[in-house]
C-alpha cells in the first residue's frame, strides 16, 4: 500500500467515525457532511470499499 492510499484510508476512517458520532448526537447536517467526505475519499481509491452507510440508507428508503 502506498503512502497516498494509506493517508486516504486514514481520512476515511476519521470521516466514518465522525459521521456515526454526529448521527448519535442528532447532528444530521454533520452526519451528511462526514458521510459525503467518506464517499469522496472512497472515489479516490483504485478499488473502492463498500459503503458503511448503505444499510442505513436502505432502512430510510423503506420508511
Amino acid at each position: 500500500m502506498d503512502i497516498l492510499t494509506h493517508k486516504i484510508l486514514g481520512l476515511m476512517n476519521e470521516a466514518e467515525t465522525k459521521a456515526w458520532a454526529s448521527l448519535c448526537g442528532y447532528k444530521f447536517w454533520m452526519f451528511g457532511y462526514h458521510a459525503a467526505a467518506w464517499v469522496k475519499y472512497n472515489q479516490l481509491l483504485d478499488e473502492p470499499l463498500p459503503n458503511p452507510f448503505k444499510e442505513l440508507v436502505k432502512s430510510a428508503q423503506g420508511k
